[in-house]
């Protein structure tokens, strides 16, 4: 099986794919702490440092390009600072910006995580800080994220869409771009809204996610998963679906086959499951751009999420690890 799974993440080598999606800065301010405050009953810590990167649609972008290939960003960013950085990191790696849609009215998204510890022992996460955009936007900015989709998908056969509820994907301008492109590749993954993304290629919902599409089962047993998992292929006229379902890995679904399992790869004993279904979609959609099965490819996607949840953080594993690993 290796040997075949091998084959395929070579052919992941300079592959375009389009990631449309909300990217998010992540900010991860170090502080030090060894007292507790005397005006109130917190934590008095001291600026250590702080560490940029991206997170969201902007995480799949990065595994992408770690794995080897060449994704294409679409989506919003701040004419902010916030948004600066963000554009930064991209052109560091040498991802193009040309797609994004700057806007000076719109707040980047950004969470900033803030992590304390004594000396000499692990930094742990104390808060959070989510800031988040609060304008009315102008429906001109989704126009010419709708174009710059249209111009991109002329030349690229594969979509991937990273719906993390910030605004850059509107389902209605999903609709139009299927339309308009019926042989290209689209791959979804959402926090909410997979129900309004009809006529998708492969759809990647969590076992949460699947849950609140379906309020009314009771998923007590396996046959209810199954059940769920055919019905939501059926609403979305998919071609297939990955269930990812934490440590009980994975289900493929397929059109006219049995539902598949694939078991957690590497231990059970997780160390932080954060960005795991971005690297999912990520070399799901590598993995049949390369001539892969949606099986084979979920194959490969399961042993990758499986790699990065031993790492802490958003970890985009690169294409030299995953081949280790296989």
């Amino acid at each position: 099986m290796n040997t075949e799974l091998r084959k395929h993440l070579e052919n992941f080598k300079n592959r375009k794919v389009v990631v449309w999606g909300d990217l998010i800065l992540d900010e991860y301010i170090y502080t030090s702490t060894s007292r507790i405050s005397r005006e109130a009953p917190v934590l008095v810590t001291e600026f250590e440092a702080n560490d940029y990167k991206l997170g969201g649609a902007g995480n799949v972008i990065m595994n992408i390009k770690a794995l080897g290939a060449d994704p294409i960003p679409v989506g919003l960013v701040g004419n902010d600072a916030d948004g600066q950085t963000l554009e930064n990191i991209l052109t560091a790696k040498g991802i193009s910006t040309r797609y994004l849609v700057k806007e000076e009215g719109y707040k980047t998204p950004k969470k900033s995580r803030i992590l304390s510890g004594g000396d000499n022992t692990k930094k742990q996460q104390v808060l959070r800080i989510d800031t988040l955009n609060k304008t009315r936007l102008d429906n001109r900015l989704y126009e010419k994220i709708e174009n710059n989709l249209c111009r991109l998908l002329e030349e690229v056969d594969l979509l991937i869409l990273s719906d993390y509820l910030y605004e850059s994907v509107k389902p209605d301008i999903f609709q139009t771009i299927k339309t308009t492109f019926p042989q290209k590749l689209f791959i979804v993954d959402s926090r909410k809204h997979f129900l309004k993304y009809g006529h998708v290629s492969i759809a990647t919902p969590n076992e949460p996610e699947i849950k609140k599409i379906f309020p009314d089962k009771l998923f007590y047993s396996e046959k209810d998963f199954h059940d769920a998992g055919r019905e939501l292929m059926e609403k979305l006229d998919a071609r297939g679906i990955i269930l990812k379902r934490g440590h009980k890995g994975m289900l493929v679904f397929e059109r006219d086959s049995t539902p598949r399992p694939i078991s957690i790869f590497g231990s059970p004993d997780i160390v932080d499951v954060t960005g795991a279904g971005d690297t999912v979609i990520s070399v799901v959609g590598l993995g049949l751009l390369a001539g892969a099965d949606l099986y084979s490819s979920a194959q490969l996607a399961n042993i990758a999420a499986g790699y990065v949840v031993m790492k802490e953080g958003a970890y985009a594993i690169s294409f030299e690890e995953l081949l280790n690993v296989l």
